[in-house]
């Protein structure tokens, strides 16, 4: 049986249980802070289930494509005809340009993956810093705790997915490469006017439990003197950066200490400012383009071709698909239905227009008007839905699409998050929901 099948078998056995049983399960995971902002972020009982060996083919690929980046990292750094395709901004420069201190451009990343008929395929790389690790975790710990799950792992074994652990190791192992020699404080920093701030108290009460002291802040509200970056009157070792660099650019006249800090090497920084480049999503442009040969190696770039859509930044002129050249404008116009336009720096799903929900009027204005900002277009994926049953609907079963991203840490896969959406974008700020990662066996 599988393992969905059992679920629902046992489910269906005592509904009356478990309907009687949400309000108090949705009261704890409310309590244990798995919150976006007031709104409650788990609306489905049961986890994502996924089989040992459909777990190893995640982690395989993910590190394909993560190695492929790393492979390009020195390369970018120094090719403008890449950097080009990146797109990044004159006011980014500045930041990109600082050393981290450490080799990784990007520590901790987590990429967005569908399950299609062919397998895991990625849509995009989170960069910058992350989300969902903590909530997921608790997530787990919570589940594990529930009667189902219990029935459930009485007839078949199922293991959550540490996320947190990996993150502080690669945190600190940045820390030491950087020369830090003491028991570090850690500073979680972001606006703290966010609807993610319930997760930094969870990654602060992680770090303290773990035998570090650890504080959750506000950018605004730190200080340097030229030797120290100081928040909440601490001496700051270590920040476990939230914030995004373009909101961070937006105020910086206000949090500009933390940069000034970071640049006069007086405080590790992760993920750098420098991860900016491999957040675009431009970079599925870079990893699938048409001159990668000359720095990828061939075992990686099968690999990514396994993993990847084709991705271009949007822009006149000539590409290849599948081999043929061919006019990018031309070609996307007369092919909408297989492409979706993507902001090149955007999150929560803002700006997205699918090809195959749009006339033909309208697509053209919607490349016209993507042509005048930063876009990319990426080929179309055939994605599968699962049933979940609804804490809000009385756990009848609602048909979504799983959003599954894989957590990289220092370029290893530890976990994934399981988001859920009901059309064709699954994200938290878009209003899907997260449930936790079990792995069963095949």
């Amino acid at each position: 049986m599988q393992a969905e099948e059992l679920w629902n078998s046992l489910l269906d056995a005592d509904r009356g249980t478990w309907l009687k049983g949400i309000d108090a399960f949705r009261r704890e995971l409310a309590a244990r802070g798995v919150r976006f902002g007031e709104r409650g972020l788990c609306n489905h009982l049961r986890p994502k289930f996924l089989t040992e060996s459909l777990y190893r083919r995640l982690e395989k690929t993910s590190e394909a494509v993560m190695s492929g980046i790393m492979e390009a990292k020195d390369r970018l750094l120094q090719d403008e005809r890449l950097m080009e395709i990146i797109g990044l901004r004159a006011d980014e420069l500045r930041f990109v340009d600082v050393d981290p201190g450490y080799e990784h451009i990007a520590p901790c990343v987590r990429l967005d993956s569908f399950l299609t008929p062919t397998g895991p395929r990625y849509v995009e790389l989170n960069g910058e810093c992350p989300a969902g690790c903590a909530y997921g975790w608790e997530l787990a710990k919570a589940f594990e705790e529930h009667p189902l799950m219990q029935r459930f792992t009485a007839k078949m074994p199922a293991r959550p997915i540490d996320t947190l652990t990996p993150l502080l190791d690669t945190l600190l192992a940045c820390y030491r490469e950087w020369g830090g020699t003491r028991s570090p404080v850690i500073a979680i920093v972001d606006y703290l006017d966010l609807p993610t701030v319930p997760e930094f108290h969870l990654c602060r009460d992680f770090f303290a439990s773990q035998g570090y002291e650890a504080l959750v802040v506000d950018p605004r509200a730190l200080t340097f003197d030229g030797e120290s970056l100081v928040g909440e009157g601490k001496r700051i070792d270590l920040v476990y950066k939230r914030v995004l660099v373009n909101e961070f650019i937006e105020r910086y006249d206000e949090v500009k200490p933390l940069f000034e800090a970071y640049a006069a090497r007086k405080v590790c920084v992760v993920n750098p400012f420098r991860s900016k480049i491999v957040h675009k999503k431009s970079i599925f442009h870079v990893l699938t383009d048409d001159r990668r040969e000359e720095w990828m190696q061939p075992q990686t770039q099968r690999l990514v071709d396994e993993a990847i859509p084709w991705t271009r930044r949007l822009r006149e002129g000539k590409t290849t698909f599948e081999g043929r050249e061919v006019d990018l404008l031309e070609f996307v116009v007369e092919e909408q239905e297989h492409f979706v336009l993507k902001p090149n720096d955007e999150y929560g799903g803002k700006g997205i227009f699918m090809g195959w929900e749009c006339d033909a009027i309208t697509w053209r204005e919607r490349l016209e008007g993507a042509l005048e900002n930063d876009y990319v277009v990426q080929r179309r994926l055939e994605i599968l839905a699962e049933g979940f049953p609804s804490m809000e609907r009385n756990l009848e079963q609602d048909s979504l699409f799983v959003d599954l991203d894989p957590y990289l840490y220092l370029g290893r896969m530890h976990g994934a998050l399981a988001r859920l959406g009901a059309g064709s974008l699954c994200n938290v700020t878009s209003g899907g929901g997260q449930v936790p990662l079990f792995v069963v066996p095949d």
